[in-house]
Order: structure tokens, then sequence, then C-alpha cells
């Protein structure tokens, strides 16, 4: 039976990724303050670590070859999904991470202080207070059950022919089946370990 670093290792080979930026011992260091902090915050469901790896890590790692904007806000990112394994995986672009709820963005910050993770700022706030004045080159969203309110939330923060993206299950593709002009691509994702269907859905602001 494999044990948490080798799921890690060999599910970062399966995605095609390398372990540059030395990403596997970071993402080992972000399972465990996760554990840490899960005990008195609840900030995820999952308490096992081999399935935060999986459910969330490798989940996460999945949709980093295909969002490939530099400026990327995460809305409700919650416990740091998916903005912290894509600002691990590629130092080169500036994720930004907003939640409401107070004690995740400090776990937020704690995570980024710790790992000395120099490309993400946390915001504690609502996406509909935002600055309009910042524009996004991509807004990904994990948690949002309806693309249409992350869409509606964020059209006035991202950037003309920028792109909104939302991972989703299977249960709920029938919203995607929703005639919108800005509707581009739904992509099929293989999470390694997860027998679970994943899509990651791309769409277009006009």
């Amino acid at each position: 039976m494999l044990n948490a670093e080798e799921i890690l290792r060999q599910g970062i080979e399966q995605l095609g990724l390398s372990d540059s930026n030395n990403i596997v011992h970071k993402l080992l260091i972000y399972k465990d303050i996760l554990l840490k902090w899960n005990k008195s915050f609840n900030l995820t469901a999952m308490r096992d670590e081999k399935t935060i790896i999986i459910n969330h890590l490798l989940d996460s790692l999945s949709v980093a070859q295909l969002i490939k904007e530099n400026e990327v806000l995460d809305v409700g990112s919650g416990a740091g999904l998916p903005g912290i394994v894509l600002a691990l995986h590629d130092p080169k672009k500036q994720i930004t991470l907003i939640d409401k709820v107070g004690k995740k963005a400090i776990f937020m910050k704690q995570v980024c202080l710790e790992l000395e993770i120099k490309n993400v700022d946390v915001i504690h706030g609502r996406v509909e207070d935002m600055d309009h004045t910042k524009k996004f080159d991509a807004i990904v969203a994990r948690a949002f059950s309806e693309m249409q309110m992350l869409v509606d939330l964020t059209k006035n923060i991202i950037k003309t022919n920028g792109y909104w993206y939302g991972m989703k299950s299977k249960k709920i593709m029938e919203e995607i089946i929703v005639k919108r002009k800005n509707f581009l691509e739904i992509h099929e994702i293989t999470v390694p370990f997860l027998k679970a269907d994943r899509y990651l859905i791309k769409l277009k602001h006009l």
C-alpha cells in the first residue's frame, strides 16, 4: 500500500508534471498544516492525509496545465484550493485568494508564510466588494455550485477576453448546458487515484 508521499509523487507523474520547485516537499508540508488546523477550524470535511492528497492536492494539480493565464483570482478559496497549489506549481503566476470566512483567510496567510510563497495575495472579504480597478486574466472557482453566479459576481473584475474556470463534478454538469455566447470548452479531467468524474469548464469574457 502506498504511503501519502508515494501517492503524491505517482499522482504528479501521472499528470505529466515534475517535482519542479520542490513541489512535493511543499505540498506535504501544506497537507500537514491543513491537518493540524483542521482539528480546530474545520477547514475541510476530509481528515485523512491520503484523502486530502487525492481529493484536494491532486485534484487542484489536475488543472494546472489548463489554466495558463498569469494573473488569477481564486474565488471562495477556502483552504487555498486550488489557488495555493497553482501558485506552488508555477511561481511566475500571481494568484489572489479571496474568502469571506475570516479563519480561512488567516489559514491561507499562515500557509503562505510557512511555505514562503511570494506569488500569492490573500483577501478576507466578499468578491462582489473587490476594487473594480483591479482586473484579472482568469477567475477560477472550485467551490461555486453555479457558474452563472460566479460570472455575475466577478464580471467587473475580469479583463476583456479573460476566462472563467469552474471545477465541476458530473452531478452538476447539467447547469453547464446553458446556452451561453461565451461558452468555450469542457475538459474532462482525470485525477490520479480518484474514482470520480471531474471536469473543468472554461468560459470567455467577451
